[in-house]
């Protein structure tokens, strides 16, 4: 197994630090002793802490975009490729605890001005595939049309983000261990969500079985 190299490291280092601390308070010091490396070769990649925490960011979104991406643009149904795009979402989220902890604090403590770079990637990559999929789905008759696309996309999205950010209150919820939920409740949330999504596209059932609204009388 390859040992990781010094950028790397250094990655690995200063996203566990500004994931737990903020940007505010990690300093370079202390990236590079997490890292095992001098500040002296930490400034060789990283010109300062801004650019290398710009890095960490991007080293984390771009995994989200490449592997729901993926989901968006393969083969299937509209409804198929929902669940794929919610369930892969959640998967790198499980690998990369780190992202939701670090865009949280990105949001509160610096109102995303470190992100909007990142923010706009997202934008124009898989959240845009997501849109075009829920038109998709309207276009064919499986979703309904009187849903605007970029809010589905978003309710969408934001289901298993959530189930993330809020952790420590849904391990209480759910009476999960302290490092919990494990990853196969995560995943059954995640089939949850996708479900859930579904049946609020899903176009209403018409004819004599559909259910009738109830008049005040």
């Amino acid at each position: 197994m390859a040992t990781p190299d010094s950028r790397t490291l250094i990655l690995d280092a200063a996203e566990r630090l500004f994931a737990e601390r903020g940007f505010a308070r990690t300093t370079i010091k202390e990236i590079g002793r997490a890292a095992g490396v001098n500040s002296a070769l930490l400034y060789y990649y990283f010109a300062d802490k801004d650019r290398l925490y710009r890095a960490v960011l991007q080293r984390l979104v771009g995994r989200l975009v490449a592997r729901t991406t993926r989901r968006l643009e393969a083969t299937g149904t509209p409804q198929a490729r929902l669940q794929a795009f919610v369930e892969a979402q959640a998967e790198v989220l499980i690998a990369n605890p780190n992202l939701p902890r670090l865009i949280v604090r990105e949001l509160a403590e610096s109102d995303a001005v470190h992100a909007v770079e990142q923010i706009q990637h997202i934008a124009a990559t898989s959240f845009r595939l997501l849109c075009d999929l829920v038109r998709e789905g309207q276009q064919a008759g499986a979703f309904r049309k009187g849903v605007d696309p970029r809010f589905a996309a978003i309710s969408i999205v934001a289901q298993v983000a959530y189930f993330f950010v809020a952790r420590p209150a849904i391990r209480v919820i759910l009476d999960a261990a302290p490092d919990g939920p494990a990853p196969p409740v995560v995943r059954a949330y995640a089939r949850h969500a996708a479900g859930f999504a579904l049946a609020a596209l899903a176009v209403p059932p018409t004819g004599p079985s559909a259910p009738r609204s109830r008049r005040k009388t």
